[in-house]
């Protein structure tokens, strides 16, 4: 793997296809029994599998910050806010096996 570029093991949940990319929605497990899951948008060029399967996914990452300006409505000043997209985009996918552990012997 390169900069910018990180593998996540990843449940599909729905995808669409849109201006000749397809947009998946992939689910993350939670780090812990406390936690919840996440979710992610990624983009690609092919489907990369079917709804409920378990995929490894090789992704680069790329952004844009965008200054928008907006009015306090308190005191009235203009004031900028930072808004950033990150794009995630699917070097790889292959399906996930997860690999059984072998059984300890006594």
């Amino acid at each position: 793997m390169n900069l910018m570029q990180f593998a996540m093991i990843a449940r599909l949940e729905i995808s669409e296809f849109h201006n000749n990319r397809y947009y998946t929605i992939v689910t993350t497990p939670a780090p812990d029994a406390f936690s919840h899951p996440s979710k992610f948008k990624v983009q690609s060029d092919q489907p990369l599998g079917q709804q409920g399967q378990s995929l490894e996914l090789v992704l680069s990452v790329a952004g844009v910050v965008r200054e928008k300006q907006y009015q306090d409505k308190n005191t009235r000043q203009n004031k900028l806010f930072y808004e950033a997209d990150v794009y995630l985009n699917v070097i790889s996918a292959k399906p996930y096996i997860q690999q059984q552990q072998p059984a300890k012997q006594q």
